[in-house]
């Protein structure tokens, strides 16, 4: 299964350990529980990073790159808007129920978990757990972003 993620480059080599979630609460995980955020698609990647970024977005910076995660093909656990509480994608805060289950998924023996899009409405990102990297075979790779996305200026 490949699933992707818009970062800089210079987070690249520590992408799979999961920082960000250390320090921050976002969606799916409370601060202190590492994870990492990827998409099923490179398009949705694209709009969850440009969708969390500060307004006004005249592009990318020029040290954004599109990584590639490829991940075992495995059957993974989905959750699917229905499975949420009705408020569970409201703007300006994050739910706790999300957050709870990002946690007890951060916990558990699984290496990803699809999760609904608050981006794009239909579509899925991919949450992965970096205490289960070392047990499967992960393997990133990097691309440059088209020049039409990125902020030149």
């Amino acid at each position: 299964m490949l699933v992707y993620r818009v970062d800089k480059q210079k987070y690249v080599s520590s992408l799979l350990k999961g920082i960000p979630g250390e320090k921050s609460d976002f969606r799916w995980n409370t601060k202190g529980n590492p994870i990492i955020y990827a998409s099923t698609t490179r398009s949705l990647a694209l709009n969850e990073k440009t969708g969390n970024m500060s307004k006004p977005f005249y592009g990318l910076s020029p040290s954004y790159v599109l990584v590639t995660i490829k991940l075992p093909n495995l059957d993974y656990k989905k959750i699917t808007p229905e499975d949420l509480p009705d408020d569970w994608d409201e703007i300006g805060g994050y739910h706790t129920e999300t957050q709870k289950i990002g946690n007890d998924f951060i916990a558990s023996d699984e290496l990803a978990l699809i999760v609904p899009s608050t981006i794009v409405k239909g579509e899925f990102n991919v949450l992965i757990n970096p205490n289960k990297v070392k047990d499967f075979d992960v393997t990133i790779s990097v691309e440059e972003i088209s020049e039409r996305l990125k902020d030149l200026q």
